[in-house]
C-alpha cells in the first residue's frame, strides 16, 4: 500500500507542469545614505592673533575670572558630543626661564579642572620657538572619549586647543591646523 501511494504521488509529480524559477536579475546595490558631516571652516582672530579649523558652528565667549583673567573661548559642540575648544589668555605677570614650566604645567591643570576630567599624560611639544604641553585626558562622564589638548606660552599669552572626539583624525585635523600670526 505505502509502494503504491509512493508511485502515485511520483506518478502526479511526473505528470504536473512544474515551473522553475528564473535565474534573479542583477539588482543595484541600495544607495547608502550620507551622514551629514560638519563642515570644516577656517576661523581667523585678529585679535587672538591665530587660525584654526573649527567643524560646525564655532561660538565665542569673552569670560574674566577671579583671578583677574580674562579668558577668550572659541567652541564648537557637535550634535555627537565632540568638542572643539580654543582659549587663550593673557597672564600679567612676566616669564623666566625658570618658571616655563610651571606655568605650562599650571595651564594644563587649569584646563583639565574646565573639562572636569582626569589627566592621563602629558609631554613637551613646541609651536616654533614657542614651548609647549600636549596631554590627554578622561573626562569623568562614563560615555566621554579621551580627550587631547596642548597648551603654549606665546610671550604672555597662554593659548589652550581642547579636543574631545572619538574620531582621532578630527583631533588632529583640528589641532594640526592650530597658526600664529
Amino acid at each position: 500500500m505505502k509502494q503504491l501511494h509512493l508511485l502515485l504521488v511520483t506518478a502526479a509529480l511526473l505528470v504536473s507542469p512544474v515551473k522553475f524559477a528564473s535565474p534573479l536579475k542583477a539588482q543595484p546595490a541600495p544607495l547608502r545614505v550620507a551622514i551629514p558631516q560638519p563642515e570644516w571652516r577656517p576661523f581667523c582672530s585678529a585679535e587672538g592673533l591665530f587660525s584654526i579649523d573649527m567643524p560646525g558652528t564655532t561660538k565665542f565667549n569673552i569670560e574674566t575670572y577671579s583671578t583677574q583673567i580674562t579668558a577668550h573661548t572659541y567652541r564648537s559642540i557637535l550634535k555627537n558630543k565632540e568638542t572643539y575648544l580654543l582659549q587663550y589668555f593673557d597672564l600679567d605677570f612676566p616669564h623666566s626661564n625658570n618658571n616655563i614650566k610651571i606655568t605650562l604645567n599650571n595651564a594644563v591643570d587649569f584646563f583639565v579642572v574646565g573639562a572636569n576630567a582626569k589627566l592621563l599624560q602629558v609631554r613637551d611639544i613646541s609651536l616654533g620657538d614657542y614651548p609647549g604641553k600636549e596631554f590627554e585626558f578622561q573626562p569623568l562622564s562614563p560615555k566621554s572619549p579621551i580627550g587631547i589638548g596642548q597648551v603654549f606660552l606665546v610671550d604672555r599669552r597662554i593659548y589652550g586647543l581642547i579636543v574631545s572626539t572619538p574620531k582621532s583624525e578630527n583631533a588632529q585635523k583640528f589641532l594640526e591646523s592650530f597658526r600664529l600670526y
